[in-house]
């Protein structure tokens, strides 16, 4: 599909065209419609050498057979050039509304730093590799390289989502030099802190009992949030995770199912609980403020619990693995190494004596 390419001259009209500066300006029929483009980045003055010239033509030639081509794929129904200008942060803004509570919390995280950044808007086209990796420096000095990692998790999700929708031909982001993970501080409770915590009276048995059931069933906030009876019967639990939506099963103990026959007067959901994580995370620290435990519990603790425990009584990995519904062992196996500090650290702590 042919492409033709104008002058465009700018200035005091009375001027020779010799003396006056000028841009280029594509003609071309897209969906019927005669469309008029003038490439604002490039700007042939009358001041110019007469390669300097040459090289902007060049450049020019360039976008002019690129947009041939792209025309061309447009009628094949491939990629269209006016959706590569699209407004990428506002399409990043449709697929958060999409997404639940913490996932959205996320995506509304990256699009500020995004703007911050950047400024307002930004194309498509110019959401390059290097333009992610100057964003990944950028997102360094602002928080952790955790927490950067999921923001431009996001970012890849979404770019993800625009190649399938034939936005784009290809995600750049695949080609960046990505941060590396940094370990973490896994916190877990023992189980005499967990004894404590069930000796422990407090104000709002909802959290404690959902907190407590966590941490003997491993299932996430998100999970306990939506569990309702009609997921249980007298054997486990069956339910679609939240983060994943991935079917799960899990076996109840009898400590789970004590903590359900106590959670008997809900009709409904097993748990009445806020649909704010962070407010139960808020009450959850008041109640370990009353306990001795001296460590930074989080009801992401209550998971961690599960799976250390298990691994202490001697379950297998694979198995610790399955009940936790991940679907990679990697994430399983660092439980694993957890458990080893702490016997390392149990045997260093033995008196030494002399022999």
């Amino acid at each position: 599909m042919a492409v033709g390419l104008r002058i465009k001259y700018y200035g005091d009209s009375s001027l020779k065209k010799s003396n006056r500066p000028y841009k280029f300006q594509l003609d071309y029929t897209s969906n019927g419609k005669r469309i008029r483009e003038v490439i604002n980045d490039i700007k042939v003055l009358p001041s110019d050498t007469k390669e300097e010239k040459r090289q902007k033509k060049e450049l020019v030639e360039r976008i002019r057979s690129k947009l041939e081509i792209e025309l061309g794929n447009k009628k094949e129904g491939l990629i269209s050039r006016q959706l590569l200008k699209g407004d990428f942060f506002k399409f990043l803004e449709g697929l958060s509304k999409k997404k639940k509570e913490n996932t959205r919390n996320s995506w509304i995280g990256v699009l500020n730093h995004l703007k911050e950044f950047h400024g307002p808007k930004i194309k498509f086209e110019d959401v390059t590799t290097s333009f992610l990796e100057d964003f990944q420096d950028y997102l360094l000095t602002k928080v952790s390289a955790n927490a950067s990692i999921t923001y431009l998790n996001s970012i890849n999700a979404g770019l993800n989502y625009a190649v399938k929708n034939k936005i784009i031909h290809e995600n750049p982001y695949q080609f960046a030099d990505k941060p590396r993970k940094e370990e973490t501080n896994m916190v877990f409770l023992l189980e005499n802190e967990i004894k404590e915590i069930i000796n422990t009276s407090f104000f709002d048995n909802e959290v404690k009992n959902a907190f407590l059931f966590s941490c003997y069933t491993g299932l996430r906030i998100s999970d306990i949030q939506q569990l309702d009876w009609s997921m249980i019967n007298d054997n486990g639990i069956n339910l679609k995770m939240q983060k994943t939506s991935s079917s799960l099963y899990i076996p109840l103990n009898d400590n789970a199912k004590i903590i359900l026959k106590n959670q008997s007067h809900n009709k409904s959901k097993v748990f009445n609980l806020s649909v704010h994580g962070s407010s139960i995370n808020r009450t959850l620290r008041k109640l370990i403020k009353q306990t001795k435990i001296d460590k930074d519990v989080s009801f992401h603790s209550g998971r961690h619990t599960f799976a250390t425990l298990l691994i202490t009584s001697g379950v297998n990995i694979f198995t610790v693995s399955k009940l936790l519904g991940h679907k990679d062992i990697k994430s399983t196996l660092v439980y694993a190494k957890v458990i080893d500090e702490v016997k390392d650290n149990a045997v260093n702590k033995m008196p030494n004596f002399n022999f």
